[in-house]
C-alpha cells in the first residue's frame, strides 16, 4: 500500500490508474504531477472494483512493483493489438480479435513519474504517468477522463467515463517484452440511455503484443 497521498490532475478525457504498489511515487511527501483534472491515488487497487480484483488479477497476472523501475524512455509499438481477456460477454467484446496498433511514446522519467505520449485508434493524448517496478520489469498506471456529447433527434446527450489504464512488461534491447495493456471502467454517467457507455463500471479490457515484444519503433 502506497503510505504517500498522491495529488494528480488528469486531463480530461477516456481510460486506469493502479494496483498496490509501494513506494512507487516522487520521493517526498506529498507528489503532485500535474496532468488536469484533480485525483488522489493511495494504491493502484482503488481503481479497481473489489468485486472483480480476483478475475481481474487472474487474467492480467502480477504487477511489478517496486521503487527503483527500469527506464522505460522510448518509443514502441504494439503491433499487432491483439484482445485476450475481459470479464464481458465474448458477444459484446470477442476476443482473439486483432485492434489497429498502439504506438507509445515515454520520456523524461524521473522520481516513479514519466511523461507518455501515446497514438491509437481512438485518440492521441500527451500526460504525466505514474511508473513503478524492479530490475528490468515495470507497470505504468493512471487515470483518465473523457466526456462525451452529441445532439440527437434536438437533443443533447453527455456522457462521461473514468477509467484506469494499466501496462507492464520488461525493458529489453529490442522493445518492451511481455508487454500488456489493461483499461478498467471505473465510473460512468450517461444520459443516453447507453448510447456512449455500453460496458458498465467495472468492466475491464485486456491486450497484449501479438509477437511478444512492444517493438523499439520512431514515430
Amino acid at each position: 500500500m502506497m503510505k504517500n497521498r498522491i495529488i494528480i490532475w488528469v486531463s480530461g478525457l477516456l481510460m486506469l490508474g493502479s494496483l498496490a504498489l509501494s513506494s512507487c511515487t516522487k520521493n517526498d511527501d506529498n507528489t503532485i504531477a500535474l496532468i488536469g483534472t484533480e485525483y488522489y491515488i493511495d494504491d493502484i487497487l482503488s481503481v479497481i472494483p473489489s468485486s472483480v480484483q480476483t478475475r481481474f488479477f487472474a487474467d492480467f497476472g502480477g504487477i511489478p512493483e517496486g521503487p527503483v523501475p527500469p527506464k522505460v524512455e522510448g518509443s514502441y509499438v504494439m503491433s499487432p493489438k491483439q484482445r485476450v481477456s475481459s470479464n464481458v460477454a465474448v458477444v459484446d467484446w470477442p476476443i482473439n480479435v486483432v485492434e489497429n496498433n498502439t504506438w507509445l511514446r515515454f520520456s523524461n522519467q524521473h522520481n516513479g513519474i514519466v511523461k507518455m505520449d501515446l497514438n491509437e485508434a481512438t485518440e492521441t493524448k500527451t500526460d504525466t504517468v505514474f511508473v513503478c517496478g524492479n530490475g528490468n520489469a515495470f507497470t505504468v498506471y493512471f487515470i483518465e477522463n473523457k466526456e462525451y456529447e452529441m445532439g440527437m433527434g434536438g437533443q443533447t446527450y453527455h456522457a462521461r467515463v473514468k477509467r484506469g489504464i494499466v501496462m507492464k512488461g520488461q525493458v529489453t534491447s529490442d522493445g518492451l517484452s511481455d508487454f500488456r495493456y489493461a483499461t478498467v471502467i471505473m465510473e460512468t454517467e450517461d444520459d443516453s440511455n447507453g448510447i456512449f457507455t455500453q460496458y458498465p463500471p467495472g468492466s475491464y479490457f485486456i491486450y497484449k503484443d501479438g509477437d511478444g515484444v512492444a517493438r523499439n519503433e520512431e514515430w
